[in-house]
């Protein structure tokens, strides 16, 4: 009979938790990834100069400080918050770079 173990639970909420900040990050930078080959056809379309890659650099920057800072808040107790704070900025993130897209197509 097996016994009721905080540390195991523990360890596997990190693990889990890991797992869900890999498939987080591999979904914001899909989308940053569309978003780079947006600005480049705007780019190449409209004539526009190399500094409307800004946001999607500073979106590829931004979002592992993010996860570093969920990782803090996860440690400390607040798991649902981490996760929280992990899905609010992906989603913040996406929204901003297809806004700044289409900031860019309707010039």
């Amino acid at each position: 009979m097996e016994y009721y173990n905080d540390k195991v639970n523990e360890s596997a909420a990190k693990v889990l938790f890991m797992l869900f900040q890999m498939v987080m990050i591999l979904i914001v930078y899909g989308f940053v990834y569309t978003a780079f080959l947006g600005v480049k056809l705007a780019i190449e379309k409209y004539g526009l100069n190399a500094l409307a890659y800004v946001p999607e650099i500073s979106a590829t920057l931004l979002y592992p400080i993010v996860l570093y800072r969920t990782r803090s808040i996860f440690n400390k107790g607040g798991r649902l918050r981490a996760v929280a704070w992990c899905m609010g900025w992906a989603s913040v993130i996406i929204v901003a770079l297809y806004v700044h897209l289409d900031n860019l197509v309707s010039l």
